[in-house]
């Protein structure tokens, strides 16, 4: 039966940190997150917290660019580097009006490298303007890029997300080799023994996922609806199983004894067009977003955010009407 078999904490400053990820890398436990006055804010950074024991987290390493910096992720290249990926909203989050149609502000791409998690190189932009940079995976000697493409002008109010895949051989130049589908955002992707890719992604259409699925070259997708909605969607393989931990809404699935309305995380069970609720850990109100790996030792490892804390009265905030968000550190048995 799946349990939580401890949480610790990685980060709790007052601040509005979130939209984490994890990796292990060089022997050690690295949460990325972004650290800023609020969920939107001009003053945000990205952050990394280093643990050799998984209980005691250090803040070791930031990046700073103009603009609202957003949902850093993490990849280990090599023993000795390693690539951080982050958007930026350059002037600010929302949308502008001209000649007539709607658009979203400027969203720039970055990516920076470094050698020993410390110290890093000065973020170099990538992809065109408004392509967010969705999630990472490495497939037969090439990276794959789930693109989240909001260039396109609103219809109405119907937001112009769609979803690209794209491919480098250096995460610097990109190729967009197909699209997934429109009204989708954020996404992972997994690919079976037999080559076949996977992907599980948020819409915006409605109260439910989408899976995808693709045969090599991966330039032609079926796309069917899939319940729940899960945002933030990561993928992992355990045990001849692959689980998704994302954000969930307890009530929009029928669980009526959810501590908290509103938001919540999840790891469910995937199969093909298919979530079977597993797990659901304690993280409410702004919350969730995580990473999700399995350490050498086969550990499985989760890094999330929430609020619950405040929520709960637990924690006070230390400005009034305003809550901040901490980071946490989780172990599970699935």
């Amino acid at each position: 039966m799946a349990r939580i078999l401890r949480q610790a904490t990685v980060v709790r400053d007052g601040m509005h940190n979130g939209f984490t990820d994890l990796q292990y890398w060089q022997g050690a436990y690295w949460v990325g997150y972004r650290k800023g006055a609020g969920h939107v804010s001009m003053d945000a950074r990205t952050v990394l917290a280093l643990s050799h024991d998984r209980f005691r987290f250090t803040e070791i390493a930031t990046s700073r660019t103009r603009g609202d910096v957003r949902d850093p992720k993490l990849l280990p290249l090599s023993d000795d580097r390693m690539a951080m990926y982050f958007p930026s909203w350059t002037e600010g989050a929302g949308t502008i009006k001209a000649n007539g149609s709607q658009r979203y502000k400027p969203i720039q791409q970055y990516i920076t490298f470094s050698s020993n998690g410390h110290d890093w190189e000065t973020p170099l932009p990538i992809l065109e303007k408004n392509m967010w940079l969705w999630r990472v995976r490495r497939h037969g000697g090439k990276y794959y890029g789930l693109i989240q493409n909001l260039s396109d002008s609103w219809s109405g109010n119907i937001k112009p997300h769609q979803l690209d895949l794209a491919i480098s051989d250096d995460l610097l130049s990109w190729t967009t080799i197909a699209r997934v589908g429109d009204g989708l955002n954020e996404s992972d992707i997994y690919w079976r023994d037999d080559h076949e890719a996977w992907i599980v992604s948020r819409t915006v259409k409605g109260s439910y996922s989408v899976f995808a699925s693709a045969q090599a070259p991966y330039t032609a997708w079926e796309t069917m609806d899939m319940r729940p909605m899960v945002h933030a969607p990561i993928i992992l393989e355990h045990a001849g199983s692959l689980y998704v931990a994302g954000r969930s809404n307890p009530a929009s699935e029928g669980i009526l004894d959810a501590p908290y309305e509103g938001a919540s995380l999840s790891i469910w069970r995937l199969t093909r067009n298919n979530l079977e609720p597993v797990l659901r850990l304690p993280a409410f109100g702004d919350c969730s977003y995580p990473g999700f790996i399995k350490d050498p030792e086969g550990r499985i490892c989760l890094s999330y955010y929430s609020q619950h804390a405040y929520i709960l009265g637990v924690c006070a905030s230390p400005i009034p009407d305003h809550l901040p968000a901490d980071v946490y550190f989780a172990e599970v048995e699935l």
